[in-house]
């Protein structure tokens, strides 16, 4: 199956109820401590964060999901329009079908060309970048002209898809090389599968400094990439099913990049759903918060607009809750952690940034 009819096959089974879970994010494991006398008012609540070197209107990106498909130009047609207005991020899907075919860069350039006000993040796969040259990597960051060029780590669903990459050897390396010479930051993010402390800690010391965890709750590609083997009878289904479950829950794949250092970007997202997810991400230590799934839907169902509208309605009333009058205050707000997420923390010794975390049931010992 050539690229672009993947792209296609992988748009309509991220919209499957059946593409979700198992694992759940563990976000219900975090609880904002109401405050019922918040002295805060809804009109005078600012939502606003620096990323990029752009003003955002909320701390929200639309995370990189298509391209390289008449369908996926649509998509994005749709979705920039949704991140001008609103003045939030937005990334694109893997370019690399515009690579190996250049009449699709129209597909991917369509979100600068419609969102000229707002971060524009390029998409590329870690596996990919052994077989490309600087010049590649620069011409995907130039074609939409990309603020950044987000490195997606994608290891679990390369293994279970049919035609996916074996050889992640040398990566390092080449992420080493790209930040030095590459004019746009970096971004290393996962898939669904979650950042651990250990991967951001070797990508820190070479100088990456912004991370989304895309953590485990969410989007399974794991279990799209299985769904893809099962149709065209291969082999893969039985031995891919064990890891179904495989991952970092998104609310653990924050505090892990989290407690690497306070200097770095942190981007929480993988099953991120409502406006309270993106409180509780943000007061788990996100800075920002990824949305990719259920800003596709709503695109294909024709009412984006008012899922972001819906959206930041929850995240104001959230705030409101907490008495946060704006999104640094979000970070410091008392939250209960408590459950497998407490266990978690625990057990992996991780130093939030939220000094007024409390963390239920961890030993002393």
């Amino acid at each position: 199956m050539n690229i672009e009819s993947r792209k296609q096959e992988h748009i309509d089974l991220a919209l499957s109820p059946q593409s979700q879970g198992p694992l759940t994010t563990l976000l219900e494991d975090v609880v904002l401590i109401h405050q019922a006398l918040p002295e805060v008012s809804v009109d005078k609540l600012d939502l606003s964060v620096e990323f990029l070197g752009y003003k955002l209107g909320a701390p929200i990106i639309i995370s990189g999901m298509t391209g390289g498909t008449e369908k996926a130009y649509e998509i994005n047609r749709k979705l920039a329009e949704v991140a001008e207005e609103f003045r939030i991020a937005i990334g694109v899907g893997s370019q690399r079908a515009m690579i190996n075919n250049p009449s699709l860069t129209r597909t991917y350039k369509v979100v600068r060309e419609v969102a000229h006000s707002v971060p524009v993040i390029s998409n590329i796969g870690f596996a990919q970048l052994k077989s490309l040259t600087f010049e590649h990597i620069e011409t995907i960051v130039a074609s939409i002209e990309a603020n950044a060029l987000a490195i997606h780590l994608n290891p679990a669903q390369e293994l279970m898809q049919i035609e996916g990459d074996r050889d992640f050897e040398g990566i390092v390396n080449i992420i080493a090389e790209l930040v030095q010479r590459l004019k746009v930051p970096i971004i290393v993010k996962e898939v669904g599968n979650g950042l651990s402390r250990e991967v951001v800690e070797k990508l820190y010391s070479v100088g990456v400094k912004i991370f989304d965890v895309a953590g485990a709750g969410g989007t399974n590609w794991v279990k799209i990439e299985l769904m893809r083997a099962e149709k065209a009878g291969k082999h893969l289904t039985l031995y891919g099913e064990p890891f179904v479950a495989w991952g970092i829950p998104t609310a653990a794949a924050v505090c892990e990049v989290r407690s690497v250092a306070n200097d770095i970007t942190v981007i929480g997202s993988g099953g991120i759903r409502t406006g309270l997810d993106v409180a509780k991400v943000i007061a788990l230590g996100a800075d920002i918060a990824g949305i990719a799934q259920p800003f596709l839907k709503a695109v294909i169902m024709g009412n984006a607009r008012e899922f972001i509208q819906t959206l930041l309605n929850q995240l104001r009333a959230s705030m409101v809750l907490v008495g946060a009058r704006n999104i640094e205050e979000l970070k410091t707000v008392p939250i209960l952690i408590k459950g497998n997420l407490a266990y978690w923390i625990c057990a992996r010794k991780l130093v939030l940034r939220n000094k007024r975390a409390y963390i239920h049931c961890c030993s002393t010992t």
